[in-house]
């Protein structure tokens, strides 16, 4: 008897007569009993093994496409204007999947690659065609994704603030850290510049875009009028916020930044 897998098989000795220097032996094989069990049980691991292989496509289909279905409604949610990088998606599941899902988005056309690893949902304008979401989205995106703090170039803010009529010709911001320049969209370019850490103190609130604005179109230019055209801009926080941030603007800028913060009725000296 043999034993295999637990079981008590039923044997038969078979003499061979071998070649060599061993000469004849004894070879030692199953009857068909034991053949056909081996034949089944390999015929049943296959079984196994394709059945487990299609298991897994199925399991891996359907999380891509809870993982696919909640990444487009994030995106629609957000907005055509909204441009994005895997790392806005990270409560969703794991890089490498929300890195494929991307791709395949961007394959069937729903999303757009900008550059590598920031991405857009095109839209259809009636006179430009396609269009994105923009370089300031753009921009927006590779800050979050390396947690950089944006300080807006002064032609920028005074443009955005009612200034300035001009309109920079590449959007620059100021950032903790070295200078670089980034792709955009197309032959678009964004220019990251390196800031004093007084300066990068004003990031993100009114205070920074106000005081870049005011540098960029000059003391001598600033009005009545001009800073008029703010009041309007200015709520309780924001005006709270130019008192509270003084001390990191330079002296010529404070009784702008007080009369805009404490009085309406403005008044230039």
């Amino acid at each position: 008897m043999l034993r295999i897998f637990g079981c008590f098989l039923p044997v038969q000795p078979v003499e061979i007569k071998a070649e060599g220097r061993q000469g004849q032996g004894r070879l030692w094989i199953a009857d068909q009993t034991l053949m056909s069990l081996k034949y089944r049980f390999f015929v049943f691991l296959n079984l196994l093994k394709k059945h487990a292989y299609i298991f897994n496509m199925i399991k891996t289909d359907l999380a891509y496409g809870r993982l696919s279905s909640k990444a487009l409604r994030r995106i629609r949610a957000k907005g055509a204007s909204w441009a994005f990088t895997p790392s806005d998606f990270a409560d969703l599941g794991d890089p490498r999947s929300i890195g494929m899902v991307l791709t395949r988005l961007s394959r069937r056309g729903v999303i757009r690659r900008v550059r590598r690893g920031v991405y857009e949902t095109p839209r259809q304008h009636p006179i430009l065609g396609t269009v994105g979401a923009g370089t300031d989205a753009v921009a927006q995106a590779i800050g979050r994704r390396d947690a950089l703090k944006f300080l807006p170039s002064g032609a920028h803010a005074a443009n955005v603030l009612g200034l300035s009529t001009q309109i920079p010709a590449r959007l620059a911001y100021g950032i903790v850290g070295r200078s670089r320049v980034q792709p955009a969209q197309g032959k678009s370019l964004v220019i990251f510049r390196q800031r004093s850490p007084k300066a990068m103190a004003l990031a993100g609130r009114a205070s920074g875009w106000l005081a870049e604005a005011l540098r960029n179109i000059g003391r001598v230019h600033v009005t009545t009028d001009r800073l008029k055209s703010l009041l309007a801009r200015l709520g309780p926080k924001e005006k709270k916020q130019l008192l509270e941030d003084l001390r990191y603007v330079p002296a010529w800028m404070r009784p702008f930044f007080r009369e805009l913060a404490n009085d309406d009725d403005v008044s230039v000296s």
